[in-house]
């Protein structure tokens, strides 16, 4: 009986090691170039083309209830990149017009992960700058604010 008292502490006590080391155990950052879309054999790009991205977003992206009360709108310009795996990373606002319109436009395009087709140079995957122009407006009826366009 002793015997199992000891057994099963040091079980727990290596099993509780075990998983500790694997919650702290991150996923490197990923390394190497990061190229400009005009470096690359093939643009990176969403599933099904930028038809299928201007879809995804019009869809998914709500115009920011502060931006409309302020009368806020124009254009958001955000880069990222897109990784050699089809994710995206790194996301830095280049233009944003306040009110949590470049926060939206970041969390819709978080939601996309793994659904982007890398750049490749000489048919070998790369990572790539992505940048994304998404305008804002609210027409002047002041029916449903909507995003007029999206672009690369």
């Amino acid at each position: 009986m002793l015997k199992k008292i000891v057994v099963i502490p040091a079980l727990l006590v290596s099993l509780i090691f075990i998983s500790s080391c694997s919650i702290l155990k991150t996923e490197e950052p990923r390394t190497g170039k990061i190229y400009e879309q005009s470096q690359v054999d093939k643009k990176a790009e969403y599933e099904g083309g930028r038809k299928q991205l201007i879809q995804f977003l019009s869809t998914n992206l709500e115009y920011p209830a502060e931006a409309v009360q302020q009368n806020i709108q124009g254009r958001v310009i955000v880069k990222f990149v897109v990784e050699d795996n089809g994710t995206i990373s790194n996301f830095v606002t280049l233009k944003d017009i306040g009110a949590g319109c470049a926060d939206e436009i970041i969390r819709v395009l978080q939601k996309t992960q793994a659904k982007w087709n890398p750049a490749k140079i000489d048919k070998k995957r790369v990572r790539s700058n992505y940048v994304l122009r998404v305008i804002f407006k609210i027409p002047s009826d002041n029916s449903n604010p909507y995003i007029q366009e999206a672009s690369n």
